[in-house]
């Protein structure tokens, strides 16, 4: 853990081949959350979703997406060995992407679907007595 903290760790040009079982889990993971993107979509299109929700999960399922395709490329070009696309950092640098893109789905989740509920129901309340 402590050689994450390392610049020549993170920016070096030619390292080591990635391990076998690390590879294997990385990609599982990753195909994972492909898995969930799709699953996402699924459940975006359903009848029954309120439309509240249909943006949030478009959302989920575009950061999923985004993170299995991604992070499947940054692991082709590390398995692979190349130069410059393989250096750790840039793994470390999309998952700190990609962390600060689900802090802004989790805002859209706890602070503007409640707002839009109040919204919604002070204009039912309005219009429960209008003609």
């Amino acid at each position: 853990m402590i050689n994450w903290l390392k610049l020549d760790y993170l920016f070096t040009n030619y390292m080591a081949p990635i391990s076998s079982a690390t590879f294997k889990l990385a990609t599982i993971v990753y195909l994972l959350f492909f898995i969930a993107a799709i699953v996402f979509s699924f459940i975006r299109k359903g009848k029954e979703i309120d439309k509240l929700y249909v943006r949030l999960f478009q959302r989920l399922g575009n950061w999923c997406f985004s993170l299995s395709i991604v992070g499947l490329l940054l692991m082709f070009f590390r398995h692979q060995l190349v130069p410059y696309l393989g250096m750790r950092a840039w793994s470390l640098l999309w998952w700190l992407i990609c962390a600060i893109w689900m802090i802004y789905i989790l805002k859209y989740l706890l602070v503007n679907i409640p707002k839009q509920k109040k919204k919604l129901k002070i204009k039912e309340e309005f219009e429960k007595y209008l003609p």
